[in-house]
């Protein structure tokens, strides 16, 4: 019998509380947007744009805003975080983001007509042990259309490395 690796637990777990969430937001489609495209368009500027401006400008409001209240974000090592801790985080040690960071979205996919994933990477050039390392990173991102927008409700970090 094999045995249940921690780190394939975790990714397993990670996956399910992935796929509950978009469940979750295929309960209406009342107001979801008709037009994929634009959809995309919409989607890649929320990941790419908006979430950097926001953490880069360390805007605990704005992110507060933008996250679905019920946000969760699970980290590359499977620790879950709320919303509400997310935000603390970020208020008491804001983040000085890499003036190279980048999010290059690799693809959307459209579960319902209300919810998306978004999949891609993250990349920049760390300070590490008095060198300099290049850090990157892959996640999914759950987002939810509702009230006319498009509002993170998770997002999953995984393969994070620095070398």
């Amino acid at each position: 019998m094999r045995r249940k690796d921690p780190q394939d637990m975790a990714c397993f777990a990670s996956l399910a509380f992935i796929l509950g969430t978009v469940a979750m937001t295929s309960e209406a489609t009342a107001g979801a947007p008709v037009d994929e495209d634009a959809a995309r368009r919409q989607l890649e500027f929320a990941k790419v744009e908006t979430w950097r401006r926001l953490y880069r400008e360390n805007d605990v409001d704005g992110l507060d805003a933008f996250l679905a209240d019920d946000f969760v974000l699970i980290g590359a090592g499977g620790r879950a975080t709320a919303k509400a801790q997310v935000l603390a985080d970020l208020r008491e040690n804001p983040w000085v983001m890499p003036t190279d960071f980048l999010y290059t979205v690799t693809g959307i996919i459209f579960p319902t007509p209300n919810s998306a994933i978004v999949y891609g990477h993250g990349d920049s050039t760390r300070a590490r042990e008095g060198g300099v390392c290049r850090h990157s990173y892959m996640s999914s991102n759950v987002f939810r259309f509702a009230d006319g927008r498009w509002r993170p409700v998770s997002s999953h970090v995984s393969d994070a490395s620095c070398e």
